[in-house]
């Protein structure tokens, strides 16, 4: 099975975000740090904000951050969201599909299996999980920082500008 480029990205957004939870996130150190375009990372960062995956802001005060605690972000979820419409195989894929072999095939049912069990085991582990405790990660992700993050304004009264997805 292959992972989407969007869903890797998508994952790499959450865990940069995850491992900084008192900060709001520039879209700049997120794709410097995780190895994407800007472009590529700002509709991401918009489609996680649409499923409540994270929090975005503009203006001054603007930035990224989770929308939800880390532990409550199954990566089951996000990865569904991100993948449905690309089919595991080409059989897959009704209005597309040449394999002359999808009638009698065997195989077909064992992918949609195997496919179930991905998610499953993705539905039992959490952003938390991936970040809680890794070191190794902190230590990645402070390499690559360039001072894109601002401090939370939660205690602030977040004064500086309105929720809003940014693209």
């Amino acid at each position: 099975m292959r992972i989407t480029k969007r869903a890797n990205i998508a994952m790499r957004v959450l865990m940069y975000c995850a491992s900084h939870p008192d900060l709001r996130i520039t879209k700049t150190s997120i794709a410097e740090a995780c190895n994407a375009s800007e472009h590529h990372l700002g509709q991401i960062v918009n489609q996680l904000a649409q499923m409540g995956y994270l929090k975005t802001w503009r203006r001054r005060y603007g930035g990224i951050a989770l929308g939800r605690p880390a532990d409550q972000i199954q990566l089951g979820a996000v990865f569904r969201e991100f993948e449905s419409g690309v089919p595991i195989a080409e059989c897959f894929a009704i209005e597309t599909n040449t394999c002359p072999l999808v009638d009698a095939c065997r195989l077909r049912p064992a992918l949609a299996l195997a496919g179930q069990a991905f998610y499953q085991v993705l539905d039992s582990v959490t952003l938390d999980a991936l970040i809680h405790g890794n070191h190794g990660l902190r230590t990645l992700f402070a390499a690559t920082e360039t001072g894109g993050a601002t401090p939370s304004l939660r205690n602030r009264g977040d004064k500086g500008g309105r929720q809003v997805a940014t693209g």
